[in-house]
């Protein structure tokens, strides 16, 4: 049975062949039925990207519509907080960072699957937007399974026992980060606190599917190679995967969710858009599953 809003009924329809879907005729403000949440799971999993349109959220709505995708996870990040809203974080251009300078942002510019340093990174990335510039600032996502599977079976074979040590921001790339970050890792390397090992394949626990998975900014390095190696073979490797056919670029209207399955693509913020105007974008993390 589907559920109604506004007198209309869910309906889901395909963006792209590869990646993308939207749903309307959904108000997750009010209660939903089981089978009706679980079209929206399947939808967000086998489209990589769901996008519920006409939502309407204060951040406690919106931190308890993210919830009905799985339990919720703190963001590694406990600066930028909604009131009132403890599992909700703020993205946006004008975030200062503790000494009240404009925090970098420039790194979620590039390709990435959220937070590989966790033992159990979030399956679900979720983002709402509560201010949006004239125009630019979408979310580029890309279908990482159907990247994988257009790679030839030799380098298939090659990168499938291929292990990643991830930290919370990557030597190779400290100069370019917020300081912030930069002193929290130097602080969990003090304490001699040890890099999170994740398979650089991993196999979706819901479709038994393989996909390339990694976020090169916390990506110290590949077992077996140096941290500079890596980061060239991380670039390389994003090069020839990633297609347009398999991309899709989300340009927000106000009332957007997007939810992206992080087990199956990588995501990248746009920045291209007046920096005098306001972008800012709720997150909401869905607690994931230990990466094999």
């Amino acid at each position: 049975m589907g559920v109604t809003a506004k007198g209309k009924t869910l309906q889901i329809k395909k963006i792209k062949e590869h990646v993308g879907a939207i749903a309307t005729g959904v108000d997750l403000t009010r209660p939903i039925d089981e089978a009706t949440k679980q079209r929206l799971y399947d939808a967000a999993v086998d489209n990589v990207a769901l996008v519920i349109r006409g939502q309407k959220f204060t951040a406690k709505q919106y931190e308890k519509a993210a919830s009905l995708f799985g339990e919720l996870m703190e963001d590694q990040n406990r600066m930028y907080l909604a009131k009132g809203a403890p599992m909700v974080s703020i993205l946006s251009n004008r975030n200062k960072d503790t000494k009240g300078k404009p925090a970098k942002m420039a790194n979620n510019a590039t390709w990435h699957t959220d937070h590989t340093n966790q033992e159990r990174p979030p399956k679900f990335t979720c983002l709402y937007p509560v201010a949006l510039p004239d125009s630019g600032g979408g979310t580029s996502v890309c279908n990482m399974r159907a990247a994988y599977e257009a790679l030839p079976a030799n380098m298939q074979v090659r990168l499938a026992p291929m292990r990643t040590e991830n930290t919370l921001i990557s030597s190779a790339r400290m100069a370019t980060a917020n300081q912030d970050i930069v002193q929290s890792q130097m602080d969990k390397n003090a304490a001699g606190e040890k890099p999170i090992v994740q398979p650089l394949i991993r196999t979706h626990p819901d479709r038994g599917s393989k996909a390339i998975w990694f976020h090169q900014s916390k990506t110290e390095r590949i077992i077996g190679m140096t941290p500079q190696e890596t980061q060239y073979f991380l670039t390389d490797l994003l090069d020839s995967a990633i297609k347009p056919e398999y991309a899709y670029t989300h340009n927000y209207k106000l009332g957007d969710m997007l939810v992206i399955d992080n087990r199956s693509a990588m995501h990248k913020a746009g920045f291209d858009f007046d920096m005098s105007q306001h972008r800012m974008i709720y997150r909401a993390l869905v607690r994931g599953e230990r990466p094999v």
